[in-house]
């Protein structure tokens, strides 16, 4: 049986409109799932810097440096480039940790990245005059 002359053509129609959608999927998923493991690395490595940070006996640095060790071990595949900053104040520590994530889409000014800020009190030893 023949088709009807109206239909013909709609093949590719309809590859033209799905085939965006395909590939949005196919470099899109990886990209989402390499862009959350180095979010979630950031966010341990943040965790681990401001235990790090925060404990009595901590000199400045020791975060930054706890921080640069755990994204040096964990995402090397995942993180093409790391910042991490560390503010310290008199009761708090503050960590900052900007990530670069690798790219799977072959598009010019594709850059993804993630933030992550944690910030955690300082232990402190504390008289009743003291704040």
């Amino acid at each position: 049986m023949l088709p009807e002359r109206g239909d013909r053509g709609s093949s590719s129609v309809e590859f033209t409109i799905l085939f965006p959608i395909i590939v949005i999927l196919l470099f899109g998923g990886p990209q989402l799932a390499m862009w959350y493991f180095a979010r979630e690395s950031a966010q341990a490595a943040a965790t681990s810097a401001a235990r790090a940070a925060s404990v009595v006996s901590a000199t400045p640095g020791d975060g930054k440096t706890a921080a640069e060790s755990y994204l040096a071990r964990v995402g090397s595949d995942t993180i093409t480039g790391y910042r991490v900053t560390e503010t310290d104040t008199a009761t708090t520590v503050t960590i900052h940790i900007h990530v670069n994530v690798q790219s799977m889409v072959p598009l010019p000014g594709i850059d993804p990245t993630a933030d992550v800020t944690l910030t955690r009190s300082k232990e402190r030893f504390t008289t009743p005059d003291s704040p």
